[in-house]
């Protein structure tokens, strides 16, 4: 039963986001593109319980830990690559440069 009413809790979210958004969009023009991911949206939502039973839940969060894992070790290579950039070219940073 719990579980039946975390799901109806993230159906009424998910409307409650739509109405929001729905209602706050400044333009038309992006309608179909917000109705396109609300719908994306709308299926995981409905859908979440099977995943859940099927264990594909699961699947989905380790790889979700593990591309935010890799993520985090390009951005500390790009910090070092930046940072051994400017010792070498001899840039310091909030220096500004006079052509």
């Amino acid at each position: 039963m719990t579980g039946f009413s975390h799901w109806l809790e993230g159906l009424v979210c998910y409307f409650i986001l739509l109405f929001a958004v729905m209602n706050f969009l400044p333009d038309s023009s992006y309608k179909k593109y917000i109705q396109f991911y609300m719908g994306l949206l709308l299926i995981l939502t409905v859908f979440s319980p099977l995943l859940e039973f099927s264990g594909v839940e699961g699947t989905i969060r380790a790889s979700i830990e593990s591309f935010q894992a890799e993520e985090e070790q390009w951005e500390e290579k790009a910090e070092a690559w930046e940072k051994d950039w400017q010792e070498k070219t001899g840039i310091i940073e909030g220096v500004e440069v006079e052509p």
